[in-house]
């Protein structure tokens, strides 16, 4: 028969295990919040590149067109 000791040692070791097993877990969890909160920035990183892009291209496009425009309005006047 197992004495009281013994069973008291058992299930002390089964609560640290347990306890252990908990703060694995909430590690686990806090370094997955912290990869995506990385990927959510990268996320947003690019988008808001595109978009800077996209002005910069359009902005572009007018100027070209704006002195495409001047150039052949001066041919013409000439």
């Amino acid at each position: 028969m197992l004495g009281l000791t013994t069973i008291y040692s058992v299930g002390q070791q089964q609560m640290t295990d347990y306890q252990q097993a908990q703060t694995i877990q909430a590690e686990i969890a806090s370094t997955a919040q912290k990869q995506e909160m990385g990927r959510w920035k990268i996320l947003q990183d690019t988008q808001t590149k595109c978009f800077e892009m996209q002005q910069e291209t359009t902005l572009n496009r007018a100027k070209t067109q704006d002195k495409l425009f001047n150039k052949w309005d001066d041919y013409i006047k000439g």
